[in-house]
C-alpha cells in the first residue's frame, strides 16, 4: 500500500460583467487548453523551495445543473440573492484549475483496516494520508501563477480555492479522483507490488492494471498512461504468459 498519492488540486475562479460572455454550458469533456510552463521539470525549482509542478487549464467541460454553479465570495448558499447571482453569473465566468503532482510518503499509504471489515468479514481497505509541506508550497505557487491571470481579465470579483499553510488533507472536499500508487510496479518484489508487466510478484497469474501501479501522483490526469500499460501487459499476457504461465520477470 505503499507511495499513495493523490492529486494537488488549486481553482481560480473569476466573474465578469454581464457583456463578457463564456457560456460555460457549451463544453465537449475534456475540452480545454492547458499552460504546461510550471509542470514537472519545465522550470528551474530551486528558488521555490519545492519539486514537482502542474499544468494550469481551463476546461470547458460543459456545466452540470448543481456542480456548475459558482458565484462571488460572500454570495449566500441560497435564497433570493443567491438566485440573483447565479443568474448574474452563470454565463459570465471562468474556472481555472491546477491539477498538481502529488510526490510519494512514507507516511501516505494504504492497509487492512484492524478493527473495520465488510459484509463477508473481510477488513476493509484503510488510508493513511495527509498533505505535507511540499504539497501546499507547490500549491500556493500555482494559486499565484494562475491569480496574475486572472487579474488581467479585469473581472469583477475572485474567487481563491487554494491550500494554506498547515492545511490537512478534508474528504469533505473533492479533489478529483485520479488516484495513484498502492501497488506500485518496480524491479524488485521488495520494493514494489508489481513487475514492468503490471505482474504481481507474489502470485504469477494476477495482473493489476491502473494507476495503482504509479510512483507517484502526476501533473496531468493518468488516463492515457494508464490505457497505455494496460496494452503492455495484455500483450506479454497474450505473446508471453499464456504461452508458458509464469513470473515473466525473475527477481
Amino acid at each position: 500500500g505503499k507511495n499513495f498519492a493523490y492529486q494537488n488540486m488549486a481553482t481560480i475562479k473569476a466573474y465578469f460583467d454581464k457583456d463578457t460572455h463564456t457560456n460555460n454550458f457549451i463544453g465537449a469533456g475534456g475540452n480545454g487548453v492547458a499552460v504546461d510552463d510550471f509542470n514537472a521539470d519545465n522550470f528551474d525549482h530551486g528558488p521555490h523551495g519545492f519539486v514537482g509542478g502542474s499544468p494550469m487549464w481551463v476546461n470547458q467541460a460543459g456545466s452540470r445543473p448543481i456542480a456548475g454553479t459558482s458565484n462571488p465570495p460572500g454570495t449566500p448558499a441560497w435564497g433570493s440573492a443567491w438566485k440573483r447571482a447565479t443568474a448574474d453569473y452563470y454565463t459570465h465566468q471562468v474556472s481555472m484549475d491546477a491539477h498538481g503532482a502529488h510526490q510519494s510518503y512514507r507516511g501516505n499509504y494504504l492497509d487492512l483496516d484492524p478493527v473495520y471489515r465488510d459484509a463477508y468479514g473481510l477488513p476493509l481497505l484503510r488510508m493513511t494520508f495527509d498533505w505535507q509541506e511540499n504539497d501546499i508550497k507547490m500549491n500556493r505557487f500555482m494559486v499565484e501563477k494562475m491569480g496574475k491571470i486572472a487579474e488581467a481579465m479585469s473581472p469583477k470579483a475572485i474567487a481563491v480555492l487554494g491550500k494554506k499553510v498547515g492545511d490537512h488533507f478534508n474528504t469533505a472536499s473533492y479533489q478529483t479522483t485520479h488516484l495513484n500508487g498502492g501497488a506500485i510496479m518496480g524491479t524488485h518484489p521488495k520494493t514494489s507490488a508489481l513487475n514492468r508487466y503490471l505482474q504481481s510478484w507474489d502470485v504469477h497469474n494476477v495482473f493489476v492494471p491502473g494507476a495503482s501501479a504509479f510512483p507517484q501522483g502526476l501533473g496531468y490526469n493518468p488516463t492515457g498512461l494508464v490505457a497505455a500499460l494496460t496494452y503492455w501487459s495484455a500483450r506479454a499476457i497474450r505473446e508471453q504468459y499464456l504461452k508458458n504461465p509464469g513470473p515473466l520477470v525473475q527477481a
